[in-house]
């Protein structure tokens, strides 16, 4: 016998529901209280999709849908008024939220431009509660006849009393809170700041206390007399996450007074004076004995090479020309071959590495050519070559230059240079890149007299083809394939490269990374040997000496570097007592020198070097920038 099966439901069709239903709508009252938790839970799943358009989703208070809606318009609704005369950033000033006021401000809104005053405002949401109180009885009187007509059409009379409970809800909360709140106090503090010698910048801490609503501006005045009167300019912050003003354009070295008021429905508040209530725009550059370096030396030295001619020849032609065929001759069967062995010499290799792979020969080599055939000491030629480093693009020019006057000169130094940049011009033309990257700081030697030069460069695009072919490898496998050499009692520099060639790539991958933009006091500590100088870098950034962050405001002020000169020798982080604190508080730069004694002392004891030889350290003449 088959098991009784379960009647299936007809779902919302069956007589039974209907019948609820219409009993429900009879009722009248049921119907609304019954119906109200479930559309307040489809408006809180409603999509930004859903909505008709932005002042729908504004009257849902939707943030989310806010954005989305304000991400595809690009037409300026987002400060078009509405048939009741407001601007979407009403909303979110007199309901106090915070995020959809950051929302709107960030796209572009703008305050009310008919309703300014309080009394305006007061006037203002009083009639819109009178018209949504208005608006919603005319409707539930609409709908009541409807239902007890027994029209089947009352799906648009109920969208219009949803909507007109939802618009008096909020205009009866706007109008609450707009009862509540009072006019912004002052701000709790402004502070001013040196950016340039013609810029100032002003950061606003905001008003203490809950009472005030929410500050949906400030208003910046600047003068260069105290009374205010005349001012010089005027300016508003709208972005009140980061209140913060630059105020440009002002005359080096002239005082200018500053001061603050915030602004919420209300109006606007009283004014507060800057800390320091004066200053005036100025640079340390201007100071007397500065030397201010170069902004773009790269610049002036293409400008400079660009200007040197090429030297006039005094030999014949014809000489010229047999050397030139010889040496073409040996270029054209020597070339393209990449070096396998090392034979007691100098050799130059070209590391290029993609994420975990670095470019290798057909037989799983890193590209090697050979700079000079004996190994003699190459410390100036290394020091002109990580120079060289910098021009590349120079190394054609360079190389015909100094292959006619080694012509006429048997000078060991124009041999030397002539034969690395003809090993570099060699390294170009088979890998097929010009750019070679970065050399390493230091060459690797080995027990049987050979020296490595290796340059460093990611591949960051497709590299051309190159004549032989080269491919990607990964490290891991150049590591496993590399075998030592047989019959030799210490590895070679080829198996030191390919031992030590992780840790070169994370040097080179550190080294181009930058520090952030800010204020920094450096030590610079240095170790001295017979052929070489070393420096003391942090391992995070080696392509800087030891330093630590004085602040995030890079800009030094006339007055800042001027006490820094006169503090050169333990003043950065000596005594603090009453004298030394009363010439700082009258020069106006003790949050300079808290943060710099902070940085000063952080680094010293990064580095274990005791506070009481701090003074052995003096500051330099310029700033580095």
């Amino acid at each position: 016998m088959a098991p009784p099966q379960r009647r299936r439901s007809l779902g919302p069709v069956s007589p039974k529901r209907i019948y609820r239903s219409l009993s429900l709508k009879l009722k009248g009252g049921a119907s609304q209280s019954e119906a109200e938790p479930s559309d307040w839970r489809r408006r809180l799943s409603r999509g930004p999709a859903e909505y008709s358009c932005l002042w729908d989703a504004l009257e849902n208070e939707d943030t989310l849908a806010v954005q989305h809606l304000l991400s595809r318009e690009r037409d300026g609704r987002v400060n078009a008024v509405s048939e009741l005369g407001l601007v979407p950033l009403d909303v979110a000033a007199l309901t106090h939220n915070a995020p959809l006021l950051q929302v709107l401000v960030k796209a572009g809104a703008k305050h009310n431009p008919t309703l300014s005053s309080a009394f305006d405002w007061s006037l203002k949401l009083d009639e819109l509660v009178s018209l949504a109180e208005q608006k919603l009885e005319e409707w539930r009187a609409e709908l009541l006849l409807r239902v007890k007509a027994e029209f089947q059409s009352q799906t648009d009379v109920q969208k219009n009393v949803d909507l007109w409970t939802r618009r008096q809800e909020l205009y009866c909360r706007m109008r609450d809170r707009f009862h509540t709140t009072a006019p912004p106090g002052p701000p709790a503090g402004a502070t001013l700041l040196v950016m340039s010698d013609s810029c100032l910048c002003v950061q606003v801490t905001e008003p203490a206390g809950q009472a005030h609503g929410l500050i949906t501006r400030y208003r910046v005045e600047w003068s260069s007399l105290s009374c205010f009167h005349p001012l010089c300019g005027t300016g508003f912050i709208t972005d009140t996450r980061n209140p913060e003003f630059s105020i440009t354009g002002l005359q080096t070295g002239v005082q200018y007074y500053v001061r603050v008021s915030a602004y919420n429905v209300r109006g606007w508040g009283s004014f507060v004076s800057s800390s320091p209530p004066c200053i005036a725009p100025s640079s340390w550059s201007s100071c007397c004995g500065v030397t201010v370096r170069r902004r773009n030396p790269a610049a002036a030295v293409r400008r400079i090479s660009q200007q040197i001619r090429e030297p006039t020849l005094s030999e014949s032609r014809s000489s010229v020309k047999r050397v030139s065929v010889s040496r073409g001759l040996k270029q054209l069967f020597h070339s393209s071959r990449f070096v396998r062995l090392l034979q007691r010499g100098v050799y130059l290799a070209s590391v290029f590495y993609q994420k975990d792979c670095v470019l290798v020969t057909a037989d799983d080599q890193l590209p090697l050519v050979e700079i000079q055939s004996c190994s003699t000491s190459v410390t100036q030629d290394f020091l002109w070559f990580c120079k060289l480093s910098c021009a590349w693009m120079q190394v054609p020019r360079l190389l015909q230059v100094l292959s006619s006057s080694s012509l006429s000169s048997s000078s060991s130094l124009l041999q030397n240079r002539l034969s690395f940049l003809r090993a570099v011009a060699q390294l170009q033309a088979s890998v097929g890149c010009v750019d070679l990257g970065q050399v390493y700081f230091e060459p690797l030697k080995d027990r049987q007299g050979n020296m490595l030069l290796v340059t460093l460069r990611e591949a960051t695009t497709p590299l051309p083809p190159s004549d032989p072919p080269l491919r990607w490898l990964p490290v891991s496998n150049l590591e496993r394939n590399q075998s030592e050499t047989p019959l030799l009692p210490e590895p070679s520099a080829v198996e030191l490269l390919t031992h030590r060639l992780k840790e070169m790539l994370a040097y080179h991958r550190r080294s181009q990374q930058r520090a952030q933009p800010g204020l920094y006091v450096g030590i610079l500590k240095l170790c001295s040997s017979v052929n070489q100088l070393r420096i003391l870098v942090p391992q995070r950034l080696p392509n800087m000496p030891c330093h630590c962050r004085v602040r995030n405001r890079p800009h030094v002020s006339r007055e800042e570097w001027a006490w820094l000169q006169e503090h050169a020798v333990g003043g950065a982080c000596g005594s603090q007592e009453g004298g030394d604190d009363a010439v700082i508080d009258s020069s106006g730069v003790e949050d300079f020198v808290k943060a710099l004694r902070s940085a000063v002392t952080q680094l010293l004891t990064k580095l274990n070097v005791p506070l009481e030889r701090s003074g052995m350290n003096g500051w330099n003449s310029s700033c580095i920038k």
